[in-house]
């Protein structure tokens, strides 16, 4: 099965604003319908059996409210796994406490260029320490650019709270494309940090196989619909060109994040 560790199935005013966000900057055409239920249709008529589906807050005040969309909404469906997120202005702590005890989210996703703070920003340590408690995966998209591109410094500070937390699961969105060479390495370098290959808009992901040798299992398929302009068939069929041993392709395409999830405390 097939898990999509990386989509945005969302309130339908938030997504209206993010899709205008991306037209307003001439972004590539985006090729999914961003209303929350087309865009999970979307992703069973691909192929994909199961998906994360994560949120993001700008600013504080918002994160609470979107996470219990979030469990509401989502939460009856065994298609999807919602998604939790805090901002650093919020009381991290409440807000972690509410999403995983009050409303029984197992993951989050941190957006450091959309909520304006750096990855390693202090005041996310509940956060942090929630996270090596439980095992809940933590997506980051550590770039500040608006195209979605990171750079060394920035996955430096990504590397400074696993050094910090290196209990705590890190997924580095992206893989901090075009720093991909500095991913790798740290996921060498750390037992609980890992990375997905979710396209940037219309630009895919795709590390040469060398550079994925050996690490083949800290790599999650992501595909970042309904915000891209790539098809989801053809971001599956990027990871099936590396001809990898099918456990390898098999744990990129849904059992890393199984495993993950599996992960998880009760």
């Amino acid at each position: 099965m097939i898990v999509d560790a990386h989509v945005h199935l969302l309130p339908e005013r938030l997504a209206a604003k993010i899709r205008r966000f991306f037209e307003m900057r001439k972004a590539p055409r985006l090729i999914y319908p961003y209303e929350p239920h087309a865009a999970r249709g979307a992703l069973k008529a691909s192929g994909v059996g199961h998906c994360w589906s994560l949120p993001y807050a700008h600013r504080a005040g918002i994160a609470s409210g979107l996470n219990r969309w979030m469990a509401e909404t989502w939460g009856p469906d065994p298609f999807v796994e919602p998604g939790a997120t805090v901002h650093p202005d919020d009381d991290v702590a409440a807000i972690v406490e509410e999403a995983y005890r009050g409303l029984g989210l197992k993951l989050f996703k941190i957006h450091c260029s959309v909520g304006a703070f750096p990855a390693d920003d202090r005041r996310l340590d509940p956060l942090w320490a929630h996270a090596s408690r439980k095992g809940c995966p933590v997506v980051v998209h550590g770039g500040n650019a608006p195209d979605g591109t990171a750079t060394e410094d920035e996955i430096a500070l990504i590397e400074r709270t696993a050094v910090r937390f290196p209990e705590a699961p890190i997924i580095v969105a992206h893989f901090g494309a075009p720093a991909v060479e500095r991913v790798a390495d740290l996921l060498r370098r750390t037992r609980r940090v890992y990375a997905d290959l979710t396209p940037m808009v219309a630009t895919s992901v795709h590390p040469d196989r060398s550079l994925i040798a050996g690490i083949e299992r800290r790599i999650l398929f992501g595909s970042d619909t309904p915000t891209v302009g790539l098809t989801i068939e053809d971001s599956i069929a990027a990871v099936r060109s590396w001809a990898l041993d099918p456990r390898d392709e098999e744990a990129i395409l849904g059992g890393t994040a199984r495993a993950l999830l599996a992960g998880v405390a009760g």
